[in-house]
């Protein structure tokens, strides 16, 4: 079950900041989950979701508010409207880190981003 790791950061704010800050964001989300879950080679949803619970546990313990990162959207899928997510780089990265190594691949991604970050 997905817990809601939002923070209400907008409620205080003027409408035309809150306007600003909404677009700056959702020009960030350049990902999606789908995209995110062949990438990764995610054999199951249930991967996904454990490894999306971390990423979302990660960014609220940083303080850093969930809706600035990853967001839920409606796509088509086969003549359907299905839930997807928008993804910022961080929250991809964060994916990668914390995704169960469960095949090679995703193990060699987690080194991958590793590797860049000591460098």
């Amino acid at each position: 079950m997905m817990h809601n790791h939002s923070l209400d950061v907008f409620r205080d704010m003027p409408g035309f900041i809150r306007d600003f800050i909404r677009h700056l964001v959702d020009n960030r989300l350049n990902l999606y989950a789908s995209e995110v879950f062949d990438i990764l080679d995610f054999r199951t949803e249930s991967q996904f979701e454990q490894t999306l619970e971390k990423v979302l546990d990660v960014l609220h313990k940083a303080g850093i508010p969930a809706e600035h990162h990853i967001r839920p959207v409606f796509a088509g899928y086969r003549s359907q409207a299905v839930i997807d997510y928008k993804m910022s780089p961080l929250a991809f990265g964060l994916m990668c880190m914390h995704a169960e190594p469960v095949n090679e691949h995703i193990a060699r991604l987690q080194v991958e981003w590793l590797a860049k970050a000591v460098r």
